[in-house]
């Protein structure tokens, strides 16, 4: 994990990308937000700053099912959000994979190109 807190603090954007499982990310992604607690910990009881530059940051989620998406979204703009994402794209979804591939899925693939557009965009400067 060393490895990763360091690239997170060093990048400029993150995505976040998970199936959807039972409404939810998969274990696989829940296991690696839960230990972002370091970065929740550092600013809420240690009133420290752990990760200093700003990021952006986007959510791809796909499934096949009929189900809710919302508790996935929550959960991916929470971590997101404590890894200091000030600013997030809005949901890409491709959510009717058991009859449209999600590469086919033109909403979506629209929807992760400007997600690209999104990342690229300059950030104004901050007034001295």
């Amino acid at each position: 994990m060393q490895e990763v807190y360091r690239y997170i603090e060093e990048c400029d954007n993150i995505v976040i990308a998970s199936p959807i499982y039972y409404q939810e990310l998969t274990g696989q992604m829940l296991n690696i937000g839960s230990r972002f607690q370091t970065y929740f910990c550092a600013e809420y009881f240690r009133k420290e700053k752990p990760i200093k530059k700003e990021k952006k940051g986007a959510v791809i989620l796909v499934g096949g099912g009929n189900g809710k998406v919302e508790k996935a979204c929550d959960t991916a703009c929470d971590l997101l959000r404590h890894i200091h994402c000030s600013r997030i794209h809005d949901l890409v979804l491709s959510h009717n994979t058991d009859t449209l591939p999600a590469a086919e899925d033109a909403e979506a693939v629209m929807g992760v190109q400007d997600i690209a557009r999104f990342f690229n965009e300059r950030q104004p400067a901050m007034p001295t």
